[in-house]
């Protein structure tokens, strides 16, 4: 499938709501910006990653479904797809997670367990779930969950890889509902979050099989819209707060409120598959190709911009939430640019060419 550029866009807008929300959360901790009072905006943003699940479940199981192993050295197919979404997913994150073991380096409270734990996007044996050391990867830890039941699901072939990978969710899940949350794997094998990993799949098994669907897009995506919109004046109950997923509390709640519309709106977006043409949508195009470094970046960003607040408070604490916001857009898209982008770039050239690693 060629990159739909909808969906791009959706993936900038999804990252730019997580950026919202912690934007809101620095500023809050030195004055309380006029737009928290407006409903549960304070909380809205973090359904930016409900959307990214959606998304993530829907591409890769399209590209599950059309694997080939391309590596002269690996000839299984699930080898070669478990080791491109590590070039994809780990490199800038271990750059960017540094400076936070530097920091707590100073502070005195890394430990070897959460260093390494968190380097791996592993879970921990606690409950509940300690955050990476770059606070927004507990999401990563239920991303590469998903990769890896989809890599062990290509062991037995592609054919109905989707369909296996979802069963295997749901056993987790039925499992889980059998003997508990409050173990500490469980809280991530068996966690209903992982459903919107589902939805995804669901759409992407559907557009394998039926292709694009303009008048069901164009009915999936107001509704979905609505539907996500309309918690930002009701049911809230603080499902932006990752502790409740964490524990498991809130995690059918979440998927309910803001899974369902998140998938409906993804759907949309993909069987309407339209490309984008107009300068502003190019520009949405990019952030959409910068997100994960967007996302990434966020917490360093207000991590220095909570230590110049100071000399900024004479701005009003509103126009400080709009230029933290717009400070991590810049920093994450720099980071793309000159970071992410080429370091990517440069690790797949090597892992398709692995006789240039022996090169004099």
């Amino acid at each position: 499938m060629k990159r739909n550029d909808s969906i791009q866009i959706l993936r900038a807008i999804a990252a730019l709501l997580v950026v919202h929300v912690h934007s809101l959360f620095t500023i809050s901790a030195h004055a309380t910006p006029r737009q928290t009072h407006f409903f549960n905006l304070t909380n809205f943003g973090a359904c930016g990653v409900d959307i990214f699940f959606a998304i993530s479940g829907f591409i890769l199981s399209t590209v599950a479904m059309n694997v080939r192993p391309t590596h002269p050295s690996l000839p299984h197919g699930a080898i070669d797809f478990l080791l491109r979404r590590f070039i994809r997913i780990f490199p800038i994150y271990w750059i960017l997670s540094f400076f936070f073991v530097l920091v707590q380096l100073k502070q005195h409270h890394l430990t070897s367990a959460w260093l390494v734990n968190s380097y791996l996007l592993l879970p921990s044996v606690r409950f509940p779930i300690p955050t990476p050391l770059i606070f927004v990867g507990w999401t990563l830890i239920f991303e590469m969950f998903f990769y890896y039941l989809l890599t062990l699901n290509l062991f037995f072939g592609v054919v109905r890889v989707v369909e296996r990978t979802i069963l295997t969710i749901l056993s987790f899940i039925v499992v889980g509902g059998l003997f508990g949350f409050h173990r500490p794997l469980l809280i991530l094998l068996a966690n209903p979050l992982n459903i919107e990993f589902i939805f995804g799949c669901l759409i992407g098994l559907a557009y394998a099989r039926f292709g694009k669907r303009h008048a069901l897009g164009t009915a999936l995506l107001p509704v979905g819209t609505l539907w996500l919109l309309s918690t930002l004046f009701f049911f809230d109950h603080n499902l932006g707060n990752a502790k409740y997923v964490l524990d498991g509390t809130l995690s059918w709640y979440r998927v309910f409120l803001w899974g369902i519309p998140a998938a409906m709106i993804t759907a949309g977006l993909v069987f309407r598959s339209t490309q984008i043409t107009s300068p502003f949508g190019r520009f949405g195009v990019f952030l959409g190709n910068a997100s994960y470094s967007i996302y990434l970046v966020t917490l360093i960003v207000f991590y220095g911009y909570d230590r110049l607040y100071p000399r900024l408070a004479h701005l009003g604490p509103d126009a400080n939430v709009v230029l933290g916001f717009l400070s991590v857009a810049v920093v994450g898209s720099l980071c793309y640019l000159y970071v992410e982008k080429p370091l990517t770039h440069f690790l797949t050239s090597k892992y398709h060419h692995p006789a240039l690693q022996s090169a004099p």
